[in-house]
């Protein structure tokens, strides 16, 4: 059950309650400290009672682990203790996710070898957003390593921890900038009011109007029956999904962006146009920001990063591509989703050091373009056969070509024209909305309001990265 999406109007009802109540805590900081805490668990509560316990374990032994971490003096020792805090999130993250993952490549690999064995399966249902609240327990304990004599009391740690707007799906907040924010002064009142009400809107507009009808006019069929399908069914299904994918994570983003300035917090970066990405390098640094910088910091770096010459350079890569591939989920097709892009990623760094051929700027963008679709193909596909039946199925030059694929072609060229003017479009509608009296907006706000409800899907749509 998920009553408190931030979709719902379950959440639009609490919102109207808790801000007031929050802001009018300001004065108090421990006590809105302690209210805001007590928020983020029931929310929780309200996905799970299971899940907002298991949460609660989690931050108790968090907040533990980095106490010894940076109460201790001897080095020997407070690497170990790093050691053991990072292998037991690890473990419990792989209990969790990948489970029957290993149950199944486990019997896969033992009867192929002759031997018949059982494993038991488990009935395991992963608490919502654990990679998530995991990778950031991981800058947490990182953080009380590199910077111990910062004092955490178990509430602040808590708070960081479960802070509701990253907690279901990010973007993934670092201890070193909420805790520097946590003491600063701008916590605790709402911060860029314009700028949240734009993000907050436009997030809106891109989940509830444009990411739902890409999915359900374009992906959602192609993608269950994969080989009933031809050329222009699966490139419509590709670009729909591409467009989707991005319009639905990143207005999930927007949104909690927006709610993080009304709480008085400046949640990081996540996108800055990902598909006006001139090769795969840039398109990492534009697509998921606060993942790639996280794999780049904490999985790429440690294993060597690009210090220890080319070769060995390219398999850091490749392996921290495959890492992030298999993040996303227990399939073999985020595993392949993943090893695409390493592949790709390795592809371009050789034929930049072993070709001095300058390709054209546009014909970089497209091909990047058309790699980042293909690659979607196994990321939305249910399984690896599905894909392959559906890549299959693009051979298949019967069809024809109606209205909805030139509504699909307009819409793409307006989210192209939308992306290269998005810092424009975003100052003027800022600047509008800071322009306007209390009364106006709110009128505004409102009509805006009904037309998202008008020509938005029924129900409370879920956002693609909850699964995540």
């Amino acid at each position: 059950k998920q009553n408190m999406s931030f979709l719902s109007p379950e959440f639009a009802f609490f919102a109207l309650i808790f801000f007031p109540i929050y802001w009018s805590l300001n004065n108090q900081k421990k006590f809105q400290t302690i209210f805001l805490t007590a928020v983020n668990f029931f929310i929780y509560f309200c996905f799970s009672k299971i899940f907002a316990l298991i949460l609660l374990l989690f931050c108790i032994y968090i907040w533990v682990m980095g106490r010894w971490i940076a109460s201790t003096s001897l080095n020997r020792k407070k690497v170990l203790w790093f050691t053991i805090g990072l292998m037991v999130l690890i473990l419990v993250l792989i209990f969790f996710k990948y489970f029957e993952l290993i149950r199944q490549t486990s019997l896969s690999i033992l009867n192929f070898l002759g031997l018949n064995v059982f494993l038991p399966a488990l009935d395991i249902v992963a608490p919502a957003g654990i990679s998530f609240f995991t990778f950031q327990a991981i800058t947490y304990l990182t953080w009380r390593y590199r910077e111990p004599d910062e004092d955490v009391t178990v509430i602040d740690a808590t708070l960081y921890l479960s802070f509701w707007p990253t907690l279901f799906a990010g973007p993934i907040f670092r201890a070193k900038d909420f805790f520097k924010q946590l003491s600063g002064p701008e916590v605790g009142s709402p911060i860029e009011v314009s700028k949240a009400i734009y993000f907050i809107l436009l997030g809106l507009l891109q989940k509830l109007v444009f990411a739902n009808w890409l999915e359900n006019t374009f992906v959602d069929n192609v993608f269950e029956y994969p080989d009933a399908q031809n050329l222009v069914s699966v490139f419509s299904a590709v670009l729909g999904y591409s467009l989707q994918i991005f319009l639905d994570f990143s207005g999930y983003t927007l949104i909690v962006t927006g709610l993080g300035f009304l709480l008085g917090y400046k949640l990081p970066i996540n996108f800055m146009q990902p598909y006006l990405a001139i090769n795969l390098q840039d398109f990492w640094r534009r697509w998921h920001i606060s993942l790639s910088t996280f794999i780049r910091d904490y999985i790429y770096i440690p294993l060597g990063g690009n210090r220890k010459g080319f070769a060995r350079e390219q398999t850091n890569l490749l392996v921290a591509m495959v890492i992030s591939g298999l993040w996303h989920g227990a399939s073999y097709t985020f595993i392949l989703w993943g090893f695409l892009h390493g592949m790709g990623a390795v592809f371009l760094n050789a034929f930049h050091k072993f070709s001095s051929i300058k390709v054209p700027t546009i014909i970089s963008r497209i091909f990047t373009l058309g790699f980042v679709g293909f690659a979607w193909i196994y990321f939305r596909s249910a399984s690896v056969e599905n894909a392959h039946l559906l890549i299959g199925s693009a051979f298949n030059l019967k069809f024809s070509i109606g209205l909805s694929f030139a509504s699909l072609i307009i819409f793409t060229c307006l989210f192209f024209v939308g992306s290269v003017y998005a810092q424009k479009i975003q100052d003027y509608f800022i600047a509008l909305i800071g322009g306007l009296n209390t009364f106006v907006l709110t009128f505004a706000i409102f009509v805006f309001s009904f037309l998202l409800i008008l020509f938005g899907p029924s129900g409370v749509p879920n956002f693609i990265y909850y699964r995540f």
